[in-house]
């Protein structure tokens, strides 16, 4: 049993070191996020600055069809007049050049417009994309450093969880089973309590112990868990490796 015992000392060393990598690892991905979302931030802000040129762009397209279009019409109206016999139809055809006119000159007023919106839009692009070639610069290497730590720990967890399976085949399962159950209810990872001749008390919720229970620990011919916390005990004074 004392063997037994002594492999639950080293399976408790092993999950101490898992949780303290799980512990380290947990703040990364968070970490990534925040620079991830940093960056897209500026790219978000950039399309839609590259998006609100493309509606104008488009506004200005559309303009510029109907200024050509009034153009055309214009200069079908001004060789009609050539043609016209009555000053009913003089001056009807008189209204429509006006009207194209009209068309024209206001059209002519809003590509303007809208050449100055596309300019100070341009700026603000230009602007958009500095920022946003900056921020992805500045946090590209610091994601990239996180991923590697992330790796690395990764690999590291791995290694120990190899380890663990290697010691778990020495461990009878309900002990395992035991351990485990403990295991799964403490967020320190303290699942042993470690017993000495000294102190006289258990390691972990410090309850003072029997004289005859201590006697039953340190004998360790069964399992003896605490009544109060739950640990196993181990005594101390009879492992080859301290707790």
């Amino acid at each position: 049993m004392i063997a037994e015992l002594e492999s639950l000392i080293t399976l408790q060393r092993i999950d101490a070191r898992i949780g303290e990598f799980v512990r380290a690892k947990g703040g990364f991905p968070a970490t990534i996020a925040e620079l991830e979302v940093a960056v897209k931030k500026t790219q978000d802000a950039l399309d839609a600055l590259t998006k609100k040129q493309a509606d104008v762009l488009g506004q200005k397209k559309a303009v510029e069809e109907k200024i050509a279009d009034a153009k055309e019409h214009l200069d079908k109206s001004q060789e009609l007049l050539n043609t016209i016999k009555t000053n009913r139809e003089y001056d009807a055809v008189h209204t429509q050049i006006e009207n194209f006119k009209h068309i024209v000159s206001g059209g002519d007023a809003q590509l303007k417009k809208f050449d100055q919106e596309i300019e100070l839009l341009q700026q603000s692009i230009d602007k958009a994309a500095a920022q946003r070639d900056a921020i992805g610069s500045e946090n590209a290497p610091r994601i990239a450093e996180i991923k590697g730590k992330m790796d690395t720990i990764t690999a590291s967890i791995d290694q120990a969880t190899a380890e663990r399976a290697g010691i778990i085949a020495l461990v009878p399962k309900p002990l395992l089973r035991t351990y485990d159950h403990i295991l799964k209810r403490r967020k320190n990872g303290n699942v042993l309590s470690f017993v000495t001749g000294d102190a006289r008390t258990c390691s972990v919720c410090f309850k003072i112990l029997e004289p005859q229970l201590i006697n039953e620990i340190r004998k360790a011919n069964r399992v003896m868990t605490c009544q109060n916390c739950g640990s196993i005990f181990i005594w101390k004074g009879e492992t080859k490796t301290e707790g």
